[in-house]
């Protein structure tokens, strides 16, 4: 049986596994990553340890999935959440380290190959994959190849205008499809609607304490019957359908996988997803289409970040 190491690179924790072929971990460990050092070579260390955790001398080798974006030599440039983190070769360093074959993708890239080879992308043709949490991230299998730029890890899908005249968003361009979607701007949603007046379970939920709304207090106050709470949801589930759309054109993908926590929401954005989808993309293109949710779970990063070393 093949065995690889998965590292799941994080701003907080670097979660370490060895993964078999078939995607069965075979034993995991989490470690700090310690990123508010703000010091480079500390988080390079607790990488090491996270792999000589994992590691074995049989493995095939080592894959990373890491924020930022990623070349085809293994160069990650600009990941905001850890120090220093732009132009630097970690492909490099840990085949130099462990003399070992290492591959260095993007996270989110990542879990786009690991739901194709293991998860609820498992058979699809051509494959789109998104994480909703904090922003949007998104990858794209195609004919059992992760899709990549001309030199880069691309799919930037979060980055994906779909209003010319929206809201700024933090890459600075403006109408971003995250900044429809991303987490904190769900909640601003719900508070900008609070504060004029709209009668909601979502306030009394927190107590009156605007602070303490997340995705989940708009989630329960949607169970609860909540109208307001409901049209937050509805209108997420539009603006991801309207982009959606736009790749399903482009790309006619037989497989949309949605993961991430705010995926959590649940029947209700998937179903307004699918029907916005319906309603825009080109019929025939759309007609098979399925979208689901992500199968991977929460080790999702450790299995996807072994998987990259079980490619052709």
């Amino acid at each position: 049986m093949k065995k690889a190491v998965g590292i799941d690179l994080g701003g907080t924790y670097i979660k370490a596994g060895l993964v078999d072929e078939n995607g069965k971990i075979i034993k995991k460990q989490q470690f700090p990553t310690l990123a508010e050092k703000n010091d480079r070579e500390i988080v390079l260390t607790q990488i090491e340890k996270s792999i000589e955790f994992a590691f074995e001398d049989n493995i095939e080798g080592i894959g990373v999935g890491t924020p930022g974006v990623v070349d085809d030599e293994g160069i990650v440039y600009e990941a905001p959440n850890l120090p220093c983190w732009d132009k630097i070769n970690l492909k490099k360093i840990f085949e130099e380290k462990f003399k070992k074959k290492v591959v260095v993708e993007n996270d989110v890239n990542t879990i786009a190959w690991g739901e194709y080879l293991f998860g609820a992308g498992k058979g699809s043709k051509t494959m789109i994959c998104i994480t909703l949490g904090t922003g949007l991230g998104g990858g794209i299998v195609k004919d059992g190849k992760l899709l990549r730029g001309g030199k880069y890890s691309a799919v930037e899908i979060g980055h994906i205008p779909i209003d010319y005249k929206g809201p700024k968003c933090k890459c600075g361009n403006i109408g971003c499809i995250e900044r429809f979607v991303g987490r904190d701007y769900i909640v601003e949603r719900a508070i900008k609607g609070i504060r004029e007046g709209k009668k909601t379970k979502i306030y009394e939920l927190v107590n009156g304490d605007l602070d303490k709304i997340t995705p989940k207090t708009i989630s329960d106050a949607y169970n609860l019957g909540d109208e307001f709470a409901e049209s937050i949801w509805i209108d997420v589930g539009i603006c991801l359908g309207a982009m959606f759309s736009g790749l399903v054109n482009l790309l006619n993908p037989d497989t949309i996988i949605i993961g991430g926590g705010i995926s959590q929401a649940g029947k209700i954005l998937f179903d307004t997803i699918e029907k916005t989808i319906k309603e825009r993309a080109m019929k025939i293109l759309s007609r098979d289409l399925k979208v689901v949710p992500a199968g991977l779970g929460i080790d999702a990063g450790i299995v996807s970040a072994g998987a990259l070393i079980f490619q052709e």
